[in-house]
């Protein structure tokens, strides 16, 4: 949350200097991809380096459910993306950190009478991550990105659930592991 917090930070500060960027310094767009899935991308490019260092944000909330779970899955994050060749376009790379965050509701079998009851679990997964990518046009882009993230915990999840004073646990490990490739593509506008 902290790193969430200093980023917006950032973001905001480097918008409000009195230094002006490029034409179209701010974009928005779609991602869709891993570990995005399908989400929001905010980038804001900064007079500083040139015109070439950028501040992107990235976010997607998605719930899903099946017969026996239902989860709500979230990822934030945040990047220093630097473009190598023009301001604003063509090839970058980034550095940053996410968070992937997921919410599960499960039924839980009681062993002492058969019962089910609904049992609830959350768990973050903290990474770092670095990637490679391109932004191609001016005031619709097309982007893509490759890279790494390195989860910075182990996600297990443990489903308590409580009933007339009697507690059940259950562990399982997660289905998704928050650290791997990074791939995605988004198209958007710049403003």
């Amino acid at each position: 949350m902290k790193f969430s917090l200093i980023g917006i930070l950032l973001l905001i500060l480097a918008m409000n200097s009195n230094v002006s960027g490029q034409e179209r310094p701010v974009s928005i767009g779609l991602k869709i991809g891993y570990p995005q899935v399908v989400g929001l991308n905010l980038e804001y490019v900064t007079p500083l380096m040139s015109k070439r260092l950028a501040a992107d944000i990235d976010f997607s909330y998605l719930p899903l459910s099946s017969n026996s779970a239902t989860v709500t899955y979230s990822n934030f994050g945040f990047f220093a993306d630097y473009y190598f060749f023009k301001e604003g376009r063509g090839f970058y790379g980034g550095f940053g950190y996410s968070r992937m965050g997921l919410d599960v509701t499960k039924n839980v079998t009681f062993t002492s009478d058969g019962t089910t009851q609904k049992g609830a679990a959350n768990i973050g997964i903290n990474s770092l991550n670095l990637k490679v990518g391109g932004k191609y046009g001016k005031l619709f882009f097309f982007r893509w990105e490759l890279g790494w993230s390195l989860a910075m915990n182990n996600p297990v999840f443990e489903v308590t659930a409580v009933k007339n004073g009697v507690t059940q646990n259950e562990s399982f490990n997660s289905p998704i592991k928050g650290g791997g490739p990074i791939a995605n593509i988004g198209f958007g506008f710049a403003f």
